[in-house]
């Protein structure tokens, strides 16, 4: 009966040691959550749907995978934060396209002004006296 003692708790301390050798995607996991609702905050939806949908369900599968497949839930939330990233960045482009565009646009509203200020300033030859 001693020996079975040790034994058993060298069964466990093996049981033990290879549970604690899987990885533990909660950093992971929790970084990738916070990525996804940066994007769907920084407003990614409008700009990059379809990267926020896929981070979204990479994510769900993560949180699916976490207690029973922990290596397949990590590389699920290092996806969805990959796919994350790329909404925020697409997203950025975008509005800075967008704050581009209205800068040029307000650019040729002030061109178009100064030349107009400008003809209105200068006298016309027309209205000068003409002499026979």
């Amino acid at each position: 009966m001693s020996r079975s003692i040790p034994v058993a708790l060298m069964g466990a301390l093996i049981a033990a040691a290879g549970c604690a050798s899987a990885p533990k995607p909660t950093a992971e996991l929790v970084q990738a959550h916070s990525l996804v609702d940066q994007a769907e905050q920084s407003g990614a939806p409008q700009f990059a749907s379809a990267d926020v949908a896929a981070a979204r369900s990479k994510l769900q599968q993560a949180d699916l995978e976490a207690q029973k497949h922990p290596e397949l839930s990590l590389r699920s939330a290092q996806e969805a934060s990959v796919d994350a990233r790329v909404a925020l960045a697409r997203t950025n482009a975008a509005k800075a396209q967008a704050a581009l565009r209205d800068v040029n646009a307000g650019t040729q509203t002030l061109r178009k002004e100064t030349e107009r200020q400008s003809d209105m300033s200068m006298p016309s030859s027309s209205s000068a006296p003409s002499t026979p």
